[in-house]
């Protein structure tokens, strides 16, 4: 008698939370800036000098310094410019971006400081 190990379906899921639930999310959909790349899930968002939701850059001499919340999804701003952003509530710090890459202390300080955000 023959036997076959066939997979009938393969399903990968690589979606990370962002959001913690010790305290209930408050998500707001907000403007992004068109055509300024994906922001991912998990990036600390600013506002540019027109209101537009951008990556946060505590570099800048500009608004984009002063982060005002959570990007929860990944947000192709090529086809979507309003994306779900976090504005108040609890997130999980080690899912926390800045540009991309993990985000620092500083950084995650500077979310807490300026929202009513909270990481853990």
């Amino acid at each position: 008698m023959a036997t076959v190990n066939g997979i009938i379906g393969h399903q990968t899921v690589t979606d990370k939370s962002v959001i913690d639930d010790r305290h209930p999310a408050v998500i707001r959909f907000k403007q992004f800036k068109a055509d300024n790349g994906t922001i991912p899930a998990g990036e600390i968002v600013a506002l540019d000098a027109n209101g537009y939701v951008v990556s946060y850059d505590p570099a800048s001499a500009a608004t984009e310094a002063t982060p005002v919340g959570v990007c929860i999804m990944d947000t192709d701003t090529s086809k979507d410019t309003i994306g779900n952003v976090v504005v108040h509530g609890t997130v999980i710090g080690k899912n926390l971006l800045t540009n991309g890459t993990a985000s620092k202390p500083e950084e995650t300080a500077a979310l807490e400081a300026n929202t009513l955000i909270w990481s853990f």
